[in-house]
């Protein structure tokens, strides 16, 4: 019992069972050699790309605030590309362009079928990001060209799906920025319309120019009448002609009347000039808004009728000259190994319970 119990006794109990370890092992070889050559060769083609920064489908900022936009995504970009090319629709996009149903077998019609050849097709594809920032989509088939155009078809397809998101994001914007511009337009009209009612309420239409000609009027009439009457005094003091006089009195009350007209005019213009100087800023301020709304969204409209890439092709797949798999040789290796483990502990376990009476143990149960 001492001797099974050391390393020796186990180094023992191998060897003494050493010929029918190796025809296990040879046994397990040949059998392995004969299930890998009967095993189809697949090929695995890969297209490399990057995700493309979402700059590139978004229009320039209006204004002064243009800036150097990125070619290459970030990480949420690169996150987007990646939920495209796990996405189902990428999937069912496959089995339908390349027919996979009849591809890989698999009965459309029946009850798991459409399960299935999902399962199969993902089984084949293989999505990665590498250690530059890029993406790796792989594909496999029997077939290497069939492997290289479902790749690339793939990668296509990636594409678009991101431009579809992109696109549907931007109609979003258009339709809001549209509805936005007709409520802009009704607020103009309705300023407008303000601004017409009260420069015909006020005889006001052009504020500062009116000030300007209102007071230089006043000062002018101002001044004349003070003139006249000076004029006047003087000459009633002369003991001029009556004809004269009543010549300057009626000059005198004709710049009288010509004050009191523009000093109403005056105070009727100080009554509205607030107020059509706080409407017409209004108004000029929604017009150059309404200006740069529309010049924003004919950028929006040319963003969308864009075909802007989402994702930028460093190597497309290529036709695959060099199976990918089965790797005969590891399988027969592998098998070999297994087999050889469970042998030695079959064996350790033979001689270390050789002299058990399992009769007599399974009689006692």
């Amino acid at each position: 019992m001492q001797q099974r119990d050391n390393l020796l006794g186990l180094v023992a109990s191998v060897f003494k069972r050493k010929k029918q370890i190796l025809w296990i092992c040879a046994i397990a070889g040949i059998g392995a050699i004969l299930i890998s050559l009967l095993l189809p060769n697949y090929y695995k083609s890969t297209s490399v790309f990057y995700a493309a920064s979402a700059d590139v489908a978004r229009p320039d900022p209006v204004g002064p605030d243009l800036k150097e936009r990125d070619l290459f995504g970030i990480e949420e970009d690169l996150d987007k590309i990646m939920t495209c090319a796990s996405s189902l629709e990428l999937v069912d996009y496959l089995i339908q362009k390349f027919d996979l149903y009849q591809h890989y077998d698999i009965d459309p019609e029946s009850k798991k079928g459409k399960f299935k050849v999902r399962e199969a097709l993902e089984g084949m594809m293989e999505l990665k990001k590498t250690k530059y920032e890029a993406i790796e989509l792989s594909i496999e088939d029997e077939d290497p060209q069939f492997a290289a155009d479902m790749v690339n078809a793939a990668v296509d397809k990636v594409n678009a799906i991101a431009q579809n998101l992109t696109k549907s994001t931007q109609a979003k914007q258009i339709a809001n920025k549209q509805a936005a511009m007709i409520e802009k337009q009704k607020s103009i009209k309705v300023l407008g319309d303000t601004l017409s009612a009260l420069s015909q309420r006020y005889g006001i239409y052009n504020v500062l120019a009116q000030s300007e000609t209102m007071s230089a009027s006043l000062t002018r009439v101002t001044g004349n009448l003070a003139l006249v009457n000076a004029k006047l005094k003087a000459l009633q003091g002369a003991g001029y002609k009556r004809d004269s006089i009543n010549y300057i009195k009626a000059q005198a009350q004709g710049l009288i009347e010509q004050k009191t007209f523009l000093e109403q005019t005056a105070n009727k213009f100080n009554q509205g000039s607030s107020q059509v100087s706080s409407v017409s800023r209004e108004l000029k301020t929604a017009q150059e808004q309404f200006a740069e709304d529309q010049e924003r969204l004919k950028q929006l409209q040319a963003a969308y009728r864009s075909d802007s890439p989402m994702v930028l092709i460093l190597e497309k797949g290529e036709v695959p000259v060099v199976k990918s798999r089965p790797k005969r040789s590891l399988l027969v290796i592998g098998a070999v190994f297994i087999a050889f483990i469970f042998s030695v502990i079959f064996a350790i376990l033979m001689d270390a319970y050789k002299d058990v009476n399992w009769k007599q143990i399974v009689d006692a149960k």
